[in-house]
């Protein structure tokens, strides 16, 4: 697999569907081959492209990336499919994620880039809060208290790292890449439905709705006994974190 960037972003192709990597952009002082494609400004990125992948197959435009970071052989990275509602393009200019070393890449799909149309933003229909449980772990998101039944928690991060992925929903802050899979981050603080300010970067991984994603917290409070609602959110996270659900 050739390895490579854009945006800030790792990305990687099959080497045989590169027919040929040519210095371009204004380090170089070559102009971009006609018909090129910056790679970084079609997914919503800023690039600064210095070289210029020609690719195979019919049709396909010269992409234009910022850095090469070498070949690396299939046979040694895990694979990965994206998680549900991580992409908001139809179709997905990315086939996969493949994780080499620490490094998460996502794999292109290059025919998808001259087709891909950017989907409406969905709204999350999050519903009443739920019922205070019986133990709860508390955390804190822009000055809000928020709960979670403490059997839905599989682990608390601090600090979490994620991947970024282009085209993603609002709220999506990444993926993350835990026990052997990979998981979408959330902002809890687009989950309760209001914009925040800030990078959270504490994690509560949750086993919700039949899936494990990551909600992003500013700082965990503690657990608690559930003695009322008082001035705590309960969002429904089996509806909110569901597969398939808007996002």
């Amino acid at each position: 697999m050739l390895r490579f960037r854009a945006g800030g972003v790792a990305f990687a192709l099959p080497l045989a569907t590169v027919r040929e990597i040519v210095p371009a952009g204004v380090a170089s002082g070559r102009a971009p081959p006609d018909g090129a494609v910056g790679l970084a400004e079609r997914l919503g990125l800023v690039g600064d492209p210095r070289f210029a992948l020609l690719l195979e197959g019919a049709g396909l435009p010269p992409l234009l990336v910022d850095r090469m970071d070498g070949v690396a052989d299939l046979a040694d990275a895990e694979a990965f499919r994206l998680p549900e509602r991580t992409v908001e393009a139809e179709p997905s200019p990315f086939s996969s994620a493949l994780r080499f070393g620490e490094v998460l890449h996502l794999e292109l799909a290059p025919a998808a880039l001259l087709t891909m149309v950017r989907l409406s933003p969905r709204p999350f229909a999050s519903g009443p809060d739920d019922p205070p449980a019986e133990r709860e772990l508390l955390a804190e998101r822009a000055g809000q208290t928020l709960a979670v039944p403490l059997p839905l928690v599989v682990h608390v991060i601090d600090p979490v790292r994620l991947t970024l992925v282009p085209l993603a929903p609002e709220g999506l802050r990444g993926i993350l890449h835990h026990g052997r899979a990979i998981h979408p981050a959330w902002d809890a603080a687009h989950l309760l439905g209001a914009g925040a300010p800030g990078d959270p970067r504490v994690l509560l991984l949750l086993d919700a709705g039949g899936t494990t994603a990551g909600v992003l917290v500013d700082r965990v409070l503690g657990l608690s006994e559930a003695t009322g609602p008082g001035p705590v959110r309960r969002p429904p996270w089996d509806a909110l974190l569901a597969p398939g659900k808007p996002g």
